[in-house]
Parts: structure tokens; sequence; C-alpha cells
């Protein structure tokens, strides 16, 4: 058979799936393949309808932080002495003048998978003065094998090891699932992720914005936040002055001919370079409507004061001011932002918390001024404001590459190290109620991760909470879980395990 025959005899068949081996189906991208899987999807008022990323940026310690275990590393304890908690905290010299370490309380959260409560440190004094979101808040305890940032943030934000082909942003995933579903010819995105201008370039946070197997039209728009924005006037296409509506024209009519290439006996023929092509004249030609969702005041710099620690641009402030807008807009919300924290004043490694040096002076200032201005963007119980983010149907997650060693790193003096053996990652509010709320897995006593969720399962979680089919030629395939040969298994194995609701 020819190979246009086969093509032409493809569309005609509506889409369906022709790769071997898989399912073939003509429903929305992102359905169950049948009436068992929808069944076990999340139905909307349960489901998040929207989900705000948080990526921090140079790997959170947990010890002083969400998984605070007074029992474990106390000075006199026989193998792991002043670990973890007790790192710091017995050292006052060295946590004297610490941003938030004025009160050394500790607050009782949950008892983890080996029976131990888990309390949360003073690095958490904004999101502790906030119990309508610790009512709300799933931690779950994390593990992998990659200790450098360049391998451990691609698996962090797709699941994926870096150079597979299946690397995905969970950003893709939420645009296509939407784009799948449109019906009013929206011209902007549904995904986005918000850079700092502090980035390392070779730390492969681009990992976020990857769309593996996914069409070129699911690639989330990517911002870069800095104290200077160009974007209106990128967007504006002001380079292009009085010419602009004849480079329109001209880029229609090789759009025009490019299709009649692709056209057989009337009929236009599949193709996914030629649909990412289309899209993206079309995104170009819709640029003004981009333009109206950034108002130059949100894209204007932010100075902010934590502590007595000052920056003139905090990037991180501005990425969450910015994604708030995208995710309430009114007529064209966002599904989808993440933001990259790269700190209030960046870690002397490099990132937010990348503390090879001074680690409890830049971990906690960062982390205090990123929650301080994370809470500023949600209602509090009885607020309605519009313009902030409702955990009723919005799911916020707290996502790292890895943690930090709980000893101090040899030769740094106050500094640790990477440790991707026992960390976390947060979820808050959408299907996260009350019922919930607590901790999944354990990290005991070595700082190793006793039971956890790796970074894949917790990834093809986020898609379940969004109510997208999380086994997809796209996204996953049921060998990524441990130990679960079936789809319909997988499904409510997230749903119940890492999410916390029964099937």
């Amino acid at each position: 058979m020819r190979r246009r025959d086969l093509l032409a005899g493809a569309a005609a068949l509506g889409g369906l799936s022709l790769v071997p081996g898989r399912r073939a189906w003509a429903r929305a991208w992102g359905d169950g393949p049948d009436a068992t899987a929808r069944g076990l999807l999340l139905p909307s008022g349960v489901r998040a309808e929207r989900l705000l990323e948080v990526f921090l940026y140079g790997g959170l310690g947990p010890f002083e932080s969400f998984y605070v275990v007074e029992e474990y590393g106390r000075p006199d304890d026989p193998n792991y002495p002043n670990e973890q908690w007790w790192l710091f905290e017995p050292r006052h010299a060295r946590t004297a003048g610490v941003c938030g370490w004025e009160d050394r309380s500790l607050h009782p959260f949950a008892t983890d998978g080996l029976g131990m409560t888990v309390k949360l440190g003073p690095a958490l004094a904004p999101l502790r003065a906030r119990p309508d979101m610790l009512a709300r808040m799933r931690i779950l305890v994390q593990r992998h094998d990659l200790e450098p940032h360049e391998a451990a943030i691609p698996m962090a934000l797709s699941g994926m090891r870096l150079g597979s082909s299946r690397m995905c942003g969970l950003g893709a995933h939420v645009q296509h699932y939407h784009l799948d579903r449109d019906t009013t010819g929206r011209r902007v995105p549904w995904s986005y992720v918000l850079y700092p201008d502090t980035e390392i370039s070779t730390d492969n946070l681009r990992a976020a914005s990857a769309v593996g197997f996914h069409p070129g039209a699911a690639r989330p728009l990517d911002l870069r936040v800095t104290a200077e924005s160009s974007l209106p006037s990128q967007l504006a296409r002001s380079n292009l002055g009085d010419r602009r509506d004849a480079y329109d024209a001209l880029l229609a009519q090789y759009a025009l001919a490019a299709r009649a290439r692709y056209t057989t006996d009337g009929a236009l023929l599949r193709s996914r370079g030629l649909d990412d092509h289309g899209f993206a004249v079309e995104a170009l030609r819709g640029a003004d409507a981009l333009l109206g969702l950034f108002p130059e005041e949100l894209l204007a710099a932010r100075s902010n004061m934590v502590c007595k620690d000052r920056s003139e641009a905090d990037t991180t402030l501005m990425g969450l001011t910015l994604a708030a807008h995208l995710l309430t807009h009114p007529t064209d919300p966002a599904r989808y932002c993440c933001v990259v924290d790269g700190g209030l004043i960046p870690a002397t490694g490099g990132g937010g918390y990348d503390t090879h040096t001074e680690h409890l002076r830049d971990q906690s200032r960062n982390l205090m001024a990123t929650l301080e201005s994370l809470v500023g963007i949600v209602n509090e119980p009885g607020e309605d404001d519009p313009a902030k983010i409702s955990l009723d149907d919005t799911m916020i997650v707290l996502n790292t590459e890895f943690g930090r060693t709980p000893y101090v790193q040899s030769g740094s003096g106050n500094g640790t190290n990477h440790h991707p053996y026992g960390y976390v990652t947060v979820m808050i509010g959408g299907p996260i109620g009350e019922e919930q709320a607590g901790v999944v897995g354990a990290i005991g006593p070595d700082a190793w991760a006793d039971r956890y969720v790796t970074p894949i399962e917790s990834r093809a979680a986020l898609l379940a909470a969004l109510g997208i089919y999380p086994f997809t030629q796209e996204s996953f395939a049921i060998g990524d879980l441990r130990g679960l040969g079936e789809e319909k298994d997988g499904l409510a194995w997230l749903n119940e395990i890492v999410l916390g609701r029964k099937s």
C-alpha cells in the first residue's frame, strides 16, 4: 500500500490510533479507554480544575521544614548523632539570627508510614499560620538515585530520566487535554512555565516545557521572569512596524501552500508536522490575544524584604503573582502554571536551595519568602477574592529535585550536599481535603526513604488529580508504576494511595 493511501485512510478513520500495540479510540485525549477507566477518573467537583506547581529549584532540605522527626538524630543517638533536625537546632551559634528561627517550636502534623510523628519546622512559619492550608496538605515521601541537578531536575519535572524520548512536563499533558476539548477557538495557552532570570542553563529546567510524544501545539508557553521584561514589545511585534499585516498575509500564503502539498483528492492528510506548523502560524497571528493577558504592571519588578534580606526584583514573588493572575483570569483562565523558584536571593550553590555552604541561612530565608508570597495569593476562609486562588478548584504542588544531606557536607562548615534518597514533595488543595491530609511513606532514622512514591508515580498521580487518564502513549505506561499489571489497578492505586481518595 502506498504511504499516501495509508495516511488518507487514517484520516478517514477519524483519528484512531494506528500505533502498533496500542488501543485505538476516537475519544478526546486523556479520557479513559473504556467505561471502567472513565469511572475511576475523579469527577468534576472533586478533581482539580487548575494546578499551580512551585518548583523549589536547588533541592529543599526536609529535616527543618516539612519532615521533622525529633526522635531521629539526637545528640545521644548511637548511630546518627546530630543529624536531621538536630544537625543545626542545638548549635545555637548557627541558628542565631537565622530567618524564622526566633521561634524554634515545632508544629505536629501527621503520622508517617513508620508510625512516627512528623512535625513542621520553623522555616514553614507563613504556612503554619494558615491552618486552612495545612488541613488540606498531603506530604509525599520521594526517593530516586540521581544526585546531579542536571539529571535530578528532569526526573522531578517529568518522571523520566534525562534523554528519554518520553520526557514531558506536566504542562504539555494539560495543554493537550484542554486543546483537544476546546470548541471556542481559544487563542491563548492553557499552560505556562515561568523561569527566573537566575536559571543555570545546564541544569535542564527546560524539562518543565518538554512535550515528549505530544504534538508541538501542546507545548506550554515559556516566560522568563526578569526585572526588565520585553514581553509586551515582543507580543506587539513592534519590530515589524507598519509591515505587520503584509507579514501575516505572507505567512498565511505559505501555510496554505504547505496544506495544498498535503492534500489529495480534496482531503487533507494527517501530518503531525503540518499540524504543528499551522498551530505555530496561528499562534503568531494571535499574539494580540496574549498581549491582553499581560498588563505591564504585572510584569514590572517587585521588590521584597524577608527578615533583613532585600531583593529589588523578587522573581518568585513576581512569578507567583503572575501565575495567580493567569489561573484566575475571568475569560481565559490557565489550567496549569509552573513557577520555578530561584529564591529571594539565590543560594550559594545556585537556584533557591542549593546550599553547599550556609544551608540554614539560605534555605530558611528563601523558603520563608516563597511561602509568604504563596499564602498571599490563596484565599483565606471566608475570603472570596476572584483574583486569588481557591483551594476548592486549584491544587498547589511544591516540588523539588531532591533533598539535602542530614549531615554537614565535608569541608563546608554549614553546608549540605544533594540527597535524593529521602525527600518530600507537597500537595495542597484540589482533591486533597481534610480526609486526605497527612503523610504518604516514611523517612527513617538513616534519612533514607523507607516507604515512598517515585517521581514518575507522583507525576502520574497529578494527572489523575486533574481527571486526566495517566496511561496513554504520550504520558505514562502501567509498567512505570511498581508492582501493578493492569491500568485500572494502577489508576485505583494512584487515587487511593497517592491522593488518598478511595475509588
